[in-house]
């Protein structure tokens, strides 16, 4: 079968016509289809995303912790435990956590903190955050129960019943599971975690999201052949690539704590199966982070850049061209003509 040929669509997020930030962004050409021809396939060639999504965002800067009455079991303190939004190493992140309970603890009147309350330490060459008991309590009570809470790790009420939940919080990006620990002391259902100390993460994730799905209902309107995922949660259709949040030229430091440019190549994109008598006249863009959620940042989103592979068919009668000495009518004569009008209404109108 004969090779066939391809052209570019070339994408970038600053032309969106419709949406806003990084979520269902649409494009569509002033006067004329975004590309028309014998197109059957379509397929994502390159990708350059600037990567401003701070690991310390809204939904991922706070935590609970609460002191228990060890005979009642109620809660005697409840510290409320705030980072500000902005980028974090392992290490920067378990200093504001530290000053962050200090200052809840003082602001609740618990008395010299630093005795009294739990610190935390990240080990860096392990890469986990472990939580320590009170160093010298100045009271029995100090030394008595502490528990955590957050919204997906460790939720409280009905949500700490549910399965089949996902999402993220500050605790999960710091490495801890519900699931992770079995040494650990779990109080009854539907109440958060009970932590016996010390309290140790897995190794921590740190950066927002581990990959970027980058999704086109529009793109994948004739593919029937659907995707599959390993989890039931995320979004699993509609993906057209999955971007890795990771360098593959060269190694970067600190890859997702830190505003950086991820370009890549796609050697073996995926093929999305187009229809020969359509053109593309519309893109859809949506953009989802590894739990299937939209993706989002603090930040107005820096422009990010989409090329295309559009192939036409591949057959014989695919390369008669306005060249060919047959006296068939040639296979982009009537698309020439639309694209010569449309650019002439546009320069026009300008």
């Amino acid at each position: 079968m004969p090779e066939s040929s391809n052209a570019h669509i070339v994408l970038n997020s600053r032309d969106a016509t419709g949406g806003n930030g990084y979520n269902s962004l649409t494009f569509n050409a002033t006067n004329q289809n975004i590309i028309q021809g014998n197109i059957t396939r379509i397929g994502v060639n390159e990708i350059n995303f600037p990567y401003d999504i701070p690991n310390i965002q809204e939904n991922t800067q706070s935590f609970f912790l609460n002191l228990l009455d060890v005979a009642g079991g109620t809660v005697e303190y409840t510290l409320e435990i705030v980072i500000p939004k902005g980028w974090y190493t392992g290490t920067e992140l378990a200093a504001d956590i530290s000053g962050a309970i200090i200052a809840a603890a003082t602001a609740d009147g618990i008395p010299t903190p630093i005795l009294n309350v739990p610190s935390i330490r990240y080990l860096e060459t392990s890469n986990v955050f472990v939580f320590t008991a009170p160093q010298a309590p100045t009271a029995p009570e100090y030394n008595g129960v502490w528990q955590f809470s957050s919204p997906y790790t460790y939720p409280e009420g009905e949500a700490a019943t549910k399965i089949n939940t996902i999402g993220k919080d500050i605790l999960s990006l710091m490495g801890f599971s519900p699931m992770q620990n079995p040494l650990r002391q779990v109080s009854t259902a539907g109440e958060p975690l009970v932590a016996a100390f010390p309290f140790s993460g897995g190794s921590a994730i740190l950066s927002y999201t581990q990959y970027i799905d980058v999704c086109s209902p529009q793109l994948c309107k004739f593919q029937y052949f659907r995707d599959g995922s390993t989890t039931n949660l995320a979004r699993r259709s509609d993906v057209i690539c999955r971007l890795y949040i990771s360098n593959n030229v060269a190694i970067q430091e600190n890859e997702g704590l830190r505003p950086f440019t991820i370009n890549r190549q796609f050697l073996n994109s995926r093929m999305l199966k187009w229809t020969a008598d359509n053109a593309v006249g519309t893109i859809d863009i949506q953009l989802y982070d590894d739990t299937g959620q939209p993706l989002r940042t603090q930040y107005q989103p820096r422009p990010y850049q989409i090329t295309f592979n559009a192939y036409e068919g591949g057959d014989d009668n695919d390369k008669v061209d306005d060249n060919s000495t047959s006296n068939a009518p040639t296979k982009y004569g009537p698309y020439r003509d639309r694209n010569a009008v449309a650019w002439q209404n546009l320069r026009s109108n300008q």
